[in-house]
């Protein structure tokens, strides 16, 4: 990275509306921050955690100075969201907390963002050496904690390197507007653009007008989208019908709805690319943009799709018995690759349970297609038990949405004295429809019809916008904890 930020100095590097770091001042600021956290204790190995309030170019920095000087970096982005902060602060074993908000105490020592920055400004730019190893841990980065507490992800500087060499090399874009987390695939997709000479535009917080009017101000944008934030753009009407300025788009933060992908793929036009991933893998599979051309043009099933394994990744469908199963046929997604995770941080009864003679398995129930698109039919646990049969909730969410007056819909099971399990849906009116009981009636019975008695849901919940985890996937502990309340 620091020979891309010498490469490229005289380039715009960062920016936030009007201000704009070059590659020579993210250069510099990397050197001066380093600098200060060396005093303050941090070098290779040690634990540095990072609190923000909000997205802000600063979380960039901290994090190249952390890889700078090898240290262990966990960095966090506050929201309301947010799930086991003083958890993950003990958890992670930091020796130092830069935070920007407040924090809980757990004892480690902290110091305030900006008194850091501050010390930082007024020092000289000295150039620092590298000094993290390819086997040093970079990264323990959390998982959204949906069904329990958050676990730490413990990935080395080599398998970061390894996920830099598995990105789309035709990718790269003069912007890249940065609007989701930078503590978790932001970020990474911001260095990635560095490294390729590009420019990084961070927009906090996200609002359709004010991601339009960064594309209009920027123009030839690439960007990365949660599904819910493709959802809230198609159904805004500043940004309904197109948002110029935008080329590229990449998403796949969770499972999309095909009819919903295809309105916004034929609606705003550019390049589309979905990958398949995870915190403790990185890329699996990829949708490309050919694929997504495809699609629209008389192959509507690959929006199902969550594509196809990237070069350097294999992958397998196994069932319980970790034995690979025929196309077609369901089972758990297991995969391996120079870019896994080194395990779960400071649990091996996890790590032993989740990596397995060099392959990983994901927890993703899937299968694959014959001409081997991976299809994702739910997750392990999130797997519906209804009279003993498997009820999948991903096809059941995708039945629900093509009602019409169904902007959204997601699906949870909760306790039942007659099916040991029953289905319930959580519903979003799509915009002019006014939710009840017909409705609904109507939705499931597409359900019905499409899949099978028992994936009907047997009640529906209407909602004005999906609860969300901090890292803007649908949160399915908090809505089974409503569905079980409900009737």
């Amino acid at each position: 990275m620091t020979s891309a930020l010498e490469r490229y100095a005289d380039r715009p590097a960062i920016g936030v509306g009007p201000a704009v770091m070059s590659y020579a001042d993210v250069l510099a600021d990397t050197c001066r921050l380093a600098g200060v956290l060396v005093e303050a204790g941090v070098g290779r190995g040690s634990g540095l955690a990072c609190v923000a309030g909000h997205n802000r170019p600063e979380v960039l920095l901290v994090r190249l100075a952390a890889h700078v000087l090898g240290a262990r970096l966990t960095q966090v982005i506050a929201g309301p969201a947010l799930y086991g902060l003083e958890f993950i602060l003990r958890d992670c074993r930091p020796d130092l907390v830069l935070h920007d908000t407040p924090v809980p105490d757990t004892g480690t020592p902290r110091l305030g963002l900006e008194e850091v920055l501050r010390a930082a400004a007024g020092r000289d730019p000295a150039p620092m050496e590298v000094r993290a190893r390819e086997e040093d841990v970079a990264r323990v980065t959390y998982t959204g904690g949906t069904t329990g507490l958050p676990k730490g992800v413990a990935s080395t500087f080599g398998a970061m390197a390894a996920r830099n060499t598995v990105r789309a090399a035709d990718w790269a874009d003069p912007v890249y507007l940065s609007v989701t987390s930078l503590a978790q695939r932001s970020g990474g997709r911001s260095l990635e653009q560095l490294r390729a000479g590009g420019r990084v535009e961070v927009l906090d917080p996200f609002t359709p007008g004010e991601f339009a009017a960064a594309c209009r101000r920027l123009g030839r944008v690439s960007t990365y989208l949660t599904t819910s934030m493709v959802y809230r753009l198609l159904d805004d009407p500043v940004t309904a019908a197109g948002v110029p300025g935008l080329e590229a788009v990449s998403y796949g933060d969770s499972p999309v709805l095909p009819a919903r992908l295809r309105e916004a793929v034929t609606r705003w036009g550019g390049r589309w690319q979905q990958g398949y991933g995870m915190n403790e893998a990185a890329v699996i599979c990829r949708l490309t943009p050919a694929d997504h051309a495809a699609a629209v043009a008389g192959r509507p099933e690959l929006l199902a799709s969550v594509g196809r394994p990237v070069a350097g990744v294999e992958v397998e469908v196994r069932d319980e018995d970790g034995t690979s199963v025929r196309a077609g046929s369901t089972g758990e997604v297991w995969m391996r690759s120079g870019a896994m995770m080194a395990g779960y941080w400071g649990r091996p009864d996890l790590t032993a349970s989740a990596l397995r003679d060099g392959w990983l398995r994901t927890g993703d129930l899937g299968h694959f297609g014959e001409d081997g698109y991976l299809y994702l039919d739910d997750r392990v646990k999130d797997v519906v038990m209804v009279d003993g049969d498997n009820v999948y909730c991903v096809p059941v969410e995708a039945a629900l949405a093509r009602h019409p007056a169904v902007a959204e819909a997601v699906v949870v099971g909760r306790h039942s004295d007659l099916t040991g399990e029953e289905v319930c849906a959580f519903l979003v009116p799509a915009p002019g429809c006014a939710p009840g009981d017909t409705i609904a009636g109507e939705a499931c019975d597409l359900v019905e019809r499409e899949l099978s008695p028992a994936h009907r849901p047997t009640t529906v919940f209407w909602e004005r916008a999906i609860p969300l985890t901090a890292r803007g996937k649908p949160d399915k502990r908090r809505l089974r904890d409503l569905a079980a309340g409900g009737s």
